[in-house]
C-alpha cells in the first residue's frame, strides 16, 4: 500500500494544491494529515474544505485546536497568536467544529499518526535529536510512528541499540527494526528550502520517500500579507525557515 502523508499545511493553500496534484500523479492508496492545517497563512477556510476532501484520515495539529478554542494560545509566539486569531475569524462555525472533534492519534495501514510525539500526542514537544527520539521509542509500541510538527523531513532508526538519524531522501526499511519519521511541511517548510514537502510510505517496499514540491511561494507570501497578517509569515515562505 502507497500511503501519501501530508502535515502543516498552515492554510497555504498554493503549496497544498501543487502537493495534492503531485500527489495525483504518484498513484497512491490514500492520503493523510498529520494536522497543523490552519495557522500562519491566509487561507484557512478553503485549506481545510480541501484537506477534508482528500485526506482519509486528518489530525488536529496544536494551531487547528487553538484555533477551535480547545487549547490556550498563551504559549505561541506573538505572530501565531495573531495567525490563529485570524483563522478563527476566518472559519466557519462548523469549520471550527470540525476540528475541535478531530483525533490527537489514529493508526493508518499499521503506522502510528500523530502531530508532535507518539509519547503524548495531546502535548506538543519537538523532537529533532535521537535522545528526544529514544524517548519517543521507548514510551509505546509501534513500528513505525509518522510525524510532523517541526516542519523538518527525517527518519529516526532504532535497530535495538542505538538510535540513528537520516536526512536522506529515501529510507529503505528494515522490517525488524523501527521507525519514527517526521514528513516535513506543506505549507511552511524550516530546512531553508522552500519548496513543499510531504511523503509516502510504501508497505510493500519497505520504504519511506519524501518529495519536494515547487509552487507559487511569491503568491502565497503575498496573500499572507494582503491579509493583514505579520509579515514576517510571508518573508519566511521564501527562503523557508
Amino acid at each position: 500500500m502507497r500511503v501519501a502523508i501530508i502535515s502543516d499545511v498552515h492554510a497555504n493553500l498554493d503549496a497544498l494544491r501543487a502537493v495534492l496534484d503531485d500527489i495525483d500523479r504518484r498513484a497512491v492508496d490514500a492520503c493523510v494529515c498529520l494536522g497543523d492545517n490552519v495557522g500562519y497563512g491566509a487561507e484557512p477556510r478553503a485549506c481545510l474544505d480541501l484537506i477534508f476532501e482528500s485526506c482519509k484520515s486528518v489530525l488536529a495539529g496544536n494551531h487547528d485546536l487553538a484555533a477551535a478554542g480547545q487549547i490556550a494560545d498563551s504559549r505561541f509566539a506573538t505572530i501565531a497568536r495573531d495567525a490563529v486569531a485570524y483563522s478563527r475569524r476566518m472559519l466557519t462555525r462548523e469549520q471550527r467544529s470540525k476540528l475541535a472533534l478531530l483525533p490527537k492519534e489514529e493508526t493508518f495501514a499499521d503506522c502510528l499518526l500523530v502531530h508532535a510525539s507518539p509519547t503524548n500526542p495531546a502535548d506538543y514537544p519537538y523532537i529533532r535529536q535521537a535522545d528526544a527520539a529514544r524517548d519517543a521509542f521507548d514510551s509505546r509500541a509501534f513500528k513505525l510512528a509518522l510525524y510532523g510538527h517541526t516542519h523538518l523531513p527525517l527518519v529516526f532508526h532504532d535497530d535495538g541499540e542505538r538510535v540513528t538519524l537520516s536526512m536522506k531522501p529515501r529510507v529503505e526499511l528494515i522490517r525488524a527494526d523501527r521507525y519514527l519519521c517526521n514528513v516535513g511541511s506543506v505549507g511552511q517548510p524550516r530546512d531553508q528550502d522552500p519548496r513543499a514537502c510531504y511523503a509516502i510510505h510504501d508497505s510493500s517496499a519497505h520504504s519511506i520517500e519524501f518529495h519536494r514540491v515547487e509552487y507559487d511561494v511569491e503568491a502565497a507570501s503575498s496573500r499572507i500579507r494582503a491579509a493583514g497578517l505579520p509579515e514576517q509569515l510571508g518573508t519566511r515562505l521564501l527562503v523557508g525557515v
